[in-house]
């Protein structure tokens, strides 16, 4: 191998050495932003609200969301930071609404992937046969009411 490509080879490995440790501390200063969700309960059951917790649990044990609680649909104007994604558990209709500002197609990369942990564990809580409050997984592409909702808190501020 003449020294000429012996350099080539060399310089390419130190790159793609360097890019890829780049890549790792990118990632894990993203990962190191909390994605803020809040959760509401207006369901009011024991059954419920343990299974709420647990879900709450498993989404604050991934270490990348923060989690705060409230048991009615806020009607006035969010004087705090906007959360990055309301998961809605209503009294009346056996659904999750999922609801984030926007389509999961706007949303940013790291916005989307964690509305998929989001929706995935949601799913795995409340789809399963031995859940205690079995319910279906809805977002805001998917019925009326998380879009709506999406809309109403957007205004809101609290998204």
């Amino acid at each position: 191998m003449n020294t000429q490509r012996r350099l080539f080879i060399t310089v390419a490995i130190l790159a793609l050495m360097i890019a890829s440790v780049g890549i790792g501390v990118l990632g894990e200063t993203a990962q190191s932003e909390q994605v803020r969700v809040l959760v509401i309960d207006e369901t009011h059951g024991i059954q419920s609200s343990l299974q709420i917790e647990l879900f709450a649990r498993a989404l604050v044990g991934t270490g990348t969301f923060s989690i705060h609680a409230l048991t009615e649909i806020p009607t006035e104007k969010n004087t705090g930071e906007p959360y990055d994604i309301v998961v809605i558990v209503p009294s009346i209709v056996e659904q999750v609404w999922i609801v984030t500002a926007g389509v999961p197609s706007q949303l940013t990369a790291q916005l989307a992937q964690a509305l998929h942990v989001v929706e995935s564990i949601t799913d795995k809580m409340y789809g399963g046969e031995h859940t205690l409050d079995p319910r279906a997984v809805v977002g805001v592409t998917d019925d009326l009411f998380p879009a709506v909702y999406s809309g109403f808190l957007l205004c809101n501020g609290w998204l």
